[in-house]
């Protein structure tokens, strides 16, 4: 149970010996090119320390909807209730092509749902999910509305951002261009 036992620790130690070592040479050094601002960059790794929680606590690792994105097709599924019903009957259980059952496809669902074409079925598809291997009802869970909608208002913001700083710096380099003639 010792401190450099956990990688996690192991890190955290690493970044601040590196920040010590960017200050001592910061201070020492007194040309504006600095040797250590590369190793800046190996701070974002502090970005990471978030997933801490996920180690602390188990249940955080659970997908929200993973497993719940499949559904029989079949001639007749009114009565068909889940999987083993669906099997029995002869038709298929077939997997949502947007789904969030592992993190790759989870990220392109994401995705997806944030170039803003196609989340509506996502959407739909969420709120039909009852459980792993049971059949989608239609809005069953209506609370999932709250994700989805949090999730779009928040990707139209980062959008509106990106966008923002890409007009910004392209607005600043024409200045620069024309202070230059």
């Amino acid at each position: 149970e010792s401190y450099c036992r956990s990688a996690w620790n192991a890190v955290d130690g690493f970044l601040v010996l590196l920040s010590l070592v960017d200050i001592l040479v910061s201070l020492a050094s007194t040309s504006e090119k600095n040797i250590m601002g590369m190793l800046k960059v190996l701070r974002l790794l502090r970005t990471m320390r978030p997933l801490r929680v996920i180690k602390q606590a188990p249940k955080l690792k659970l997908a929200l909807f993973k497993g719940k994105f499949f559904y029989c097709l079949g001639q007749d599924t009114i009565n068909i209730t889940n999987k083993s019903e669906c099997l029995s009957a002869n038709y298929r259980w077939v997997q949502k092509v947007y789904n969030f059952d592992n993190l790759p496809q989870a990220l392109m669902s994401l995705f997806v749902m944030y170039s803003k074409d196609g989340w509506v079925n996502i959407m739909y598809d969420g709120l039909d999910a009852v459980g792993v291997e049971q059949q989608p009802i239609t809005n069953y869970n209506e609370w999932m509305l709250i994700f989805f909608i949090t999730f779009m208002i928040i990707s139209f913001f980062l959008l509106d951002m990106f966008i923002g700083v890409m007009v910004e710096t392209f607005h600043q380099c024409r200045q620069a261009q024309a202070l230059q003639k």
